[in-house]
């Protein structure tokens, strides 16, 4: 499931589903097709998360629901031993060059976001654009990100941008960073000051999973 933080309110009412769906054990697809009662896994949360919005939050159970909403490109094959990346929004792994240093992203065609009002009865299908903005989301000043620390200082031209950013009080979006860039519609291209390459565990991490821009 992919989804796009609107507002505040626009988040809230997705709490309050997914709360509604944990109090019950009942979610909108199971109200009219009800599940096995044998096959409901119920989890109680020793604690409450604080948001689902993935750049502001490191709580634990904000990311274990989160999981389950944000779709990073790549994600676990938690049956293979050992545990293995595999693609998840991407057609293949990454093209891998330059020491390590460039990534490669081929986006599936035809993913899109689930069906919400703020798309306005439209689909909107995942593009490599929308992974640009959600990367940038982490490392806008405005969102003090915990996560910041997993990509800032590591993307060519990200640099000048969050500069910009803390002079301003305003993070450009539109502003080209050239370690960022959407190639074509579904190709994603990162480029690295230095060579790393656990990078790819960075990013299949929830917290960098596509988010809409709204545009």
């Amino acid at each position: 499931m992919l989804y796009q933080f609107k507002s505040k309110l626009h988040v809230l009412g997705l709490i309050g589903l997914i709360s509604l769906s944990y109090a019950t054990g009942v979610t909108p697809a199971s109200a009219s097709n009800p599940a096995d009662p044998n096959k409901i896994v119920r989890q109680a949360f020793e604690g409450a998360d604080d948001g689902f919005d993935m750049a502001k939050t490191q709580n634990h159970y904000s990311g274990w629901v989160a999981d389950a909403i944000f779709e990073p490109l790549l994600g676990y094959d938690y049956l293979a031993r050992p545990a293995k990346l595999v693609p998840k929004t991407v057609e293949a792994m990454p093209e891998v060059s330059d020491e390590g240093k460039v990534f490669i992203f081929k986006i599936i065609p035809g993913i899109c976001f689930s069906p919400d009002e703020a798309f306005k009865g439209k689909k909107h299908e995942l593009i490599a654009q929308d992974y640009v903005y959600s990367f940038k989301r982490i490392l806008d000043p405005a969102n003090r990100s915990p996560h910041a620390s997993f990509i800032d200082g590591k993307i060519v031209g990200m640099d000048e941008v969050q500069a910009r950013a803390k002079k301003t009080n305003k993070f450009d979006y539109d502003m080209p960073v050239a370690g960022l860039r959407a190639i074509d519609k579904y190709t994603l291209r990162i480029e690295l000051k230095k060579t790393d390459y656990n990078f790819l565990y960075v990013v299949a991490y929830s917290g960098l999973g596509a988010v809409w821009q709204g545009k």
